[in-house]
């Protein structure tokens, strides 16, 4: 579970850089900053999910599915109220890029899983 939350944190920054980056080298620096904020909402709620995970005892061998499933309600119950924070106080025209940074940095579990 280590390894894999780290290459899975691993794999969400650099996926926020390039986008970052890219929204910063077009020169919209407000939604450059919101999409590092986006990336960062999917890091926190990992480390969440590994934290609970962690806590819940899931590496032993008779409680795996309890732990991960308090491990995932923690996970999404820190992205939905960390989404609705950032939502709230970006402005409008930077949303689009927190969400976007957001569900791209999301697709790195897909991606941890794959290869």
């Amino acid at each position: 579970m280590g390894r894999q939350l780290v290459r899975l944190l691993g794999m969400q920054v650099a996926i926020t850089t390039i986008i970052a980056g890219g929204i910063f080298g077009w020169g919209n620096s407000p939604a450059g900053v919101a999409a590092l904020l986006g990336g960062a909402v999917a890091g926190i709620a990992a480390l969440s999910y590994g934290a609970a995970y962690w806590a819940f005892g899931g590496s032993r061998s008779e409680t795996p599915l309890k732990a991960f499933v308090v491990a995932e309600l923690c996970r999404v119950t820190v992205a939905i109220a960390l989404l609705w924070f950032g939502i709230r106080t970006l402005p409008a025209e930077a949303a689009i890029a927190f969400l976007g940074a957001f569900a791209a940095a999301l697709m790195s579990y897909l991606m941890i899983f794959l290869f």
